[in-house]
């Protein structure tokens, strides 16, 4: 069935039904030759009922289109076309969420992309299904914070196109005035994944360049890749200037566990300069410099699941020991990318991927970290903390939520909806194993076998731990173990806030009510 509209307001509303049929969906431009013109196509779950009920309505900015008319085309029925609408900005689902913890309001998302800082904006896309609550029609969203605590949801940017849809990619600052474009441009790199759509369906994998001219709210892409397929399914290019040998440098998985390097001078000319094999390692790369407390350099490079390795690079070459070190205790924090565009301290941002719990949004982003190291009989470990911003909006707020009741502490807060951080260091005496319930969680951490479990689920952290770090948001737990020398992020079972331990265990603690 085909519906048509004339474009007047800045939005197209399209009718999401969860868990429904998946139907193509082609929207056209009707030019004024008369020839239909797609501009997108996406896979829609459509319930080919006449009396559907809709989960949430997919939004898609068309304010460029105003004056114009387009076309619908799905295998739909017509009570289903009456409600695709054009209109204004809707509000979003009153719904419970994460408060300091970004999750989209509907829909699916995964990897963090093109996290950039600029103007006192920190800019977080990621890859988003605006149209169900499972992975498909990768898209970039958008979401902007000024303190790393508090996001506000923007319009999406890249949509699925001729090229392919919209993998992973990064974002920088345009500080040497590259590709004929002013200094204050954001650029983008992403990866369009040819053969993920129809559309696209004979071609294949290329990375890309995108930039805004005004501040991150809308992207342009570039016409050409800046670099073509060099393996089946190479993708997610991480870009950042390397000052000591004066060229860009991009880091880019290329199948397997295979990974390359690449420089240039000016963003659109690319030449390799390594590649190596990474034990385990998969997607998502990144490569960056620390500094531990001493002052000592280290150069990591990350790959998706939080492995990471340690060595030295000069510009063109990763010379490291291979040896894979795990920075997370287990597989819910995912695909961390750093920013670009801050100067004084490296912060990062994971993907949590958590399940659906009936809510209109798949997925969340953990708290971001600062990044350090310490140096260690093994070489450098890698080390994560939340932002400096978590622990100075926390001294603001009013604090002591923990009390000493009947010879146990427990968490009482003052607000019905709250996001709490914990920190407890444990008595060095202690020999049984440390039981928090946490929302109805049962979480306990055995010193001597290093064991950590929630609900019943363990996972293997090292040994001897005495200081923990609880982040409580909604039914997200992060724990940072030892000063984050290992993370973990773990669904609880309720969302209310609801925190107990023995105190005989514990020889210090302080408790925050974030928001």
């Amino acid at each position: 069935m085909e519906k048509r509209l004339a474009i007047t307001e800045d939005y197209l509303y399209i009718p999401v039904c969860a868990d429904k049929e998946d139907r193509r969906m082609e929207i056209c431009l009707e030019n004024e030759e008369g020839f239909p013109e797609k501009l997108y196509e996406f896979i829609v779950p459509i319930d080919g009922t006449e009396n559907f009920a809709c989960d949430y309505y997919a939004e898609i900015p068309v304010k460029e289109l105003k004056g114009k008319r387009v076309s619908i085309q799905a295998d739909m029925p017509a009570s289903y076309a009456d409600r695709i609408y054009n209109g204004r900005k809707r509000e979003a689902p009153r719904q419970e969420k994460p408060l300091i913890h970004f999750a989209a309001h509907t829909g699916w998302t995964n990897d963090p992309n093109g996290l950039v800082y600029a103007d006192g904006v920190y800019h977080l896309y990621f890859q988003y299904n605006p149209f169900g609550l499972v992975w498909n029609n990768m898209t970039w969203g958008h979401a902007v914070s000024r303190d790393l605590l508090h996001w506000n949801q923007e319009d999406s940017v890249l949509f699925p196109d001729e090229s392919g849809v919209m993998f992973s990619g990064c974002g920088l600052t345009n500080e040497r005035e590259l590709l004929g474009l002013p200094r204050d441009a954001l650029l983008f790199f992403y990866t369009a994944a040819g053969g993920g759509n129809e559309w696209s369906k004979d071609l294949e994998f290329t990375q890309r360049i995108a930039y805004s001219l005004d501040g991150g709210s809308t992207l342009v892409k570039c016409k050409s890749p800046c670099l073509p397929t060099l393996a089946k399914e190479n993708r997610d290019p991480k870009v950042f200037w390397h000052e000591a040998s004066k060229a860009y440098v991009m880091s880019l998985f290329m199948k397997d566990n295979d990974f390359a390097i690449f420089r240039s001078r000016d963003l659109m000319h690319w030449e390799q300069s390594d590649s190596f094999t990474l034990q385990d390692a998969w997607e998502c790369p990144d490569l960056f410099l620390l500094t531990s407390e001493t002052g000592e350099n280290c150069w990591f490079f990350w790959s998706a699941d939080g492995f990471y390795y340690q060595g030295d690079f000069d510009g063109y070459r990763f010379h490291t020991d291979g040896v894979k070190h795990c920075a997370y205790i287990n597989r819910i924090a995912y695909a961390a990318q750093t920013y670009a565009g801050i100067k004084d301290r490296v912060i990062s941002v994971p993907w949590l991927r958590l399940p659906n719990d009936g809510r209109t949004f798949t997925g969340a982003y953990g708290i971001p970290v600062e990044l350090s190291c310490k140096k260690t009989s093994k070489g450098f470990a890698l080390l994560q903390k939340p932002v400096r911003e978590l622990k100075e909006h926390a001294e603001k707020m009013e604090s002591g939520a923990l009390e000493r009741v009947s010879g146990q502490i427990v968490c009482q807060t003052k607000r019905d909806k709250k996001a709490v951080l914990i920190e407890m260091h444990m008595k060095d005496t202690a020999q049984e194993p440390y039981i928090w319930k946490i929302n109805k969680s049962l979480v306990e951490y055995t010193p001597e076998s290093g064991t950590f479990a929630v609900d019943g689920e363990a996972w293997q952290t090292c040994t001897g731990c005495r200081e923990f770090l609880f982040l409580i948001d909604d039914r997200i737990l992060e724990v940072f173990f030892d000063g984050g020398v290992q993370t973990g992020a773990f669904v609880l079972r309720e969302k209310d806030m609801a925190f107990e331990t023995a105190r005989e265990a514990v020889a210090d603690y302080a408790a925050y009510e974030i928001m």
